[in-house]
């Protein structure tokens, strides 16, 4: 994978020298609100909002107007609807999510300096090793390891005369005799 697509990803943004599909679509979609007739705003990456310009403007201005009002009645100055800790300015939810996205934030400068400083080692032949194979510490076969059996003589063997199944019931051996 190349390095702009791979920042691509990591940040969200279209890499340089991208072109977008074309629209078939000659005309943009008209604004979603209603007695508004004018043409959807047009994204900076390609598409279309779903109002135009002036709804847009309007629409935020409402929601910091009704933002303020509710962080002035005591509300999380993050999303105004929960009420504040006591001497913070934020509620507890949105605390937890702001520590979650700083620990993640924390991380991802953790990985981006192992990965930069992985990739200004010089590069070095691969040493192979049993993890190639598939053979690990946990799944090797334990090694082989001498028992008592190893070191003690082996059993005297069965003597020949005691083995009946040898010599046939009907045979005396006449043939094998010389008188």
């Amino acid at each position: 994978m190349d390095l702009p697509t791979l920042i691509a990803q990591w940040s969200g943004k279209l890499p340089s020298g991208f072109v977008p599909q074309a629209v078939l679509c000659d005309e943009p979609p008209r604004c979603s609100q209603p007695r508004c007739t004018k043409p959807a705003s047009r994204k900076p990456g390609g598409g279309y909002w779903k109002s135009c310009d002036s709804c847009r403007t309007r629409r935020a201005a409402s929601c910091r107007r009704r933002r303020a009002a509710l962080v002035a009645d005591g509300g999380c100055r993050r999303c105004g609807y929960r009420k504040r800790l006591e001497g913070d300015f934020l509620c507890e939810r949105c605390r937890e999510d702001r520590d979650i996205e700083r620990a993640q934030k924390r991380q991802d400068a953790f990985d981006a300096a192992a990965i930069d400083e992985f990739a200004a080692k010089p590069e070095k032949p691969h040493e192979p090793s049993n993890l190639d194979c598939g053979v690990s510490p946990w799944n090797a076969r334990p090694k082989p390891e001498p028992s008592a059996a190893y070191w003690s003589p082996l059993p005297d063997p069965e003597p020949k005369s005691e083995q009946l199944w040898r010599y046939s019931l009907d045979d005396s051996g006449w043939r094998l005799s010389r008188h």
